[in-house]
């Protein structure tokens, strides 16, 4: 079993609860009210401009074969939209929650190597991807597809393949990596799980 395998296993319970979260799951089934679907985007979007300044981080972290085999930079903008947000996400500033999520993947990344950098912002992108493929045909005519589309669109498959394959990579014996450095890998990578649920969570309560 390769490390980013070993690590998805280990993120089980908080990735399944994060599938019957109540806002992820009206995406799924088409059941969203605006003003849920505002403090999303007004989220999310806040989230999305930062977590690009924490990748350029992690990317001068990376070697340079690494670098040059990442996929084109996918641009969110398309997701949101899909969600049909009214002009109402400009008077929602960020919440607390989201800046605790963005500041431990800072601290993560500016104290760490490589692939606890990777492991910071890994949650975030491979959750999307295996949510999207969740509930990409959980009914007909979804209002939302086009949000379920972008996170299992080829482009976005990609990205999500080569941040599996760069950590795969930086540890491919993990299980000869000190337990000391397994253990501060492991709680990088769920600390962000964490987060992604709360991120959820929150929305719901909108």
């Amino acid at each position: 079993m390769n490390f980013h395998n070993y690590l998805l296993k280990q993120a089980e319970p908080i990735l399944n609860d994060i599938y019957q979260s109540a806002f992820v799951k009206g995406i799924g089934f088409d059941n969203l009210s605006q003003q849920q679907r505002d403090y999303y985007v007004a989220q999310d979007s806040y989230y999305t401009d930062e977590f690009s300044h924490l990748f350029d981080l992690t990317f001068t972290k990376l070697t340079t074969k690494q670098q040059n085999n990442q996929p084109q930079t996918l641009d969110e903008t398309v997701a949101h939209d899909a969600l049909l947000a009214s002009p109402n996400i400009l008077n929602i500033p960020p919440d607390d929650h989201n800046l605790a999520y963005l500041n431990h993947m800072k601290t993560e990344i500016m104290t760490g190597d490589a692939t606890n950098a990777m492991l910071a912002l890994l949650p975030c992108t491979e959750s999307y991807h295996l949510i999207g493929k969740r509930y990409l045909n959980a009914i007909a005519h979804n209002t939302y597809l086009p949000w379920l589309e972008y996170y299992t669109s080829s482009a976005y498959q990609a990205f999500t393949q080569w941040s599996w394959e760069v950590i795969d990579s930086q540890i491919p014996d993990w299980q000869k990596v000190s337990i000391s450095d397994q253990k501060h890998y492991l709680n990088t990578y769920l600390t962000s799980y964490q987060f992604e649920l709360s991120f959820w969570e929150h929305t719901a309560q909108h």
